[in-house]
C-alpha cells in the first residue's frame, strides 16, 4: 500500500487502526492527534487509494499487509495481525497491552517507554500508554551488537528482565529466540522472536 499508492508512514499507521475497527475518536487518542488532523490523514487516504469508504480502506490494507489468523473458540474469532517478519516482542503479559512490539533496528538502538504527558509528543520508537507505570519514559532500548540483539536497561525505576532476571542497567544483555523480556513487574511481559 506505502509504494503502490503512495502513503506516508502515519497514513499507513492509521489504514491499520481503520482495519482493526477503530473510530476517528479513538484514533486520534491512541495516536495524540486532533480529531480534524486524523479526518484530514482519512480523506488523503481515500484519495491516494481511491477508496470510498473505510471498508475498502481496511479491506486493501489486510489484503497487503495482514494475516487473518482464526481462533477455534466458540464463536470463532478473526484476529488482524501486521506480517511484520523481523524482530518482535510478542505480548504474554496482560492482555491490556499492545499485542506486538515491531524491533525496526535501523543501524540505532530502538528505544522503548512510556509516554510523556509532560512532553506531549511522542519521544521513543515505541511508547506504552501513559497509564503503563510501571514502564519508564525511557526504559530500555533493543540494539544489534556484533553478537546478535540485546536488550539494555536504561536505568528504568522498575528494571528490565530477561527470563526472570533483573538486566544491569547500562549493560547490553543478548537476547535469544523465546527469552522472555519484562518491563517493569506490571505485566509488560514479551516473549523475543526472530
Amino acid at each position: 500500500m506505502s509504494s503502490r499508492f503512495g502513503l506516508t508512514k502515519r497514513e499507513l499507521e492509521i489504514c491499520g487502526l481503520i482495519a482493526k475497527g477503530l473510530s476517528n475518536d479513538q484514533i486520534a487518542k491512541l495516536l495524540y492527534l486532533t480529531g480534524g488532523t486524523v479526518k484530514n490523514y482519512i480523506t488523503s487516504i481515500f484519495e491516494k487509494t481511491g477508496a470510498s469508504n473505510r471498508a475498502q480502506v481496511a479491506a486493501t490494507f489486510v489484503a497487503e499487509f495482514a494475516q487473518i489468523e482464526t481462533d477455534l473458540s466458540d464463536p470463532p474469532v478473526a484476529r488482524v495481525s501486521l506480517a511484520y517478519t523481523g524482530p518482535k516482542l510478542r505480548l504474554i503479559g496482560s492482555s491490556e497491552l499492545p499485542d506486538v512490539i515491531p524491533l525496526r533496528l535501523a543501524g540505532r538502538p530502538f528505544i522503548i517507554g512510556r509516554f510523556d504527558v509532560s512532553v506531549g509528543r511522542k519521544q521513543c520508537d515505541f511508547e506504552f500508554d501513559k497509564a503503563t507505570k510501571a514502564v519508564s519514559r525511557r526504559h530500555a532500548a533493543i540494539e544489534r551488537t556484533s553478537g546478535g540483539i540485546a536488550v539494555v536497561d536504561l536505568n528504568s525505576r522498575a528494571g528490565t528482565f530477561v527470563n526472570g532476571n533483573r538486566v544491569a542497567p547500562s549493560q547490553p544483555h543478548p537476547l535469544q529466540h523465546g527469552d522472555i523480556v519484562s518491563f517493569g513487574g506490571m505485566g509488560a511481559e514479551y516473549v523475543f522472536e526472530e
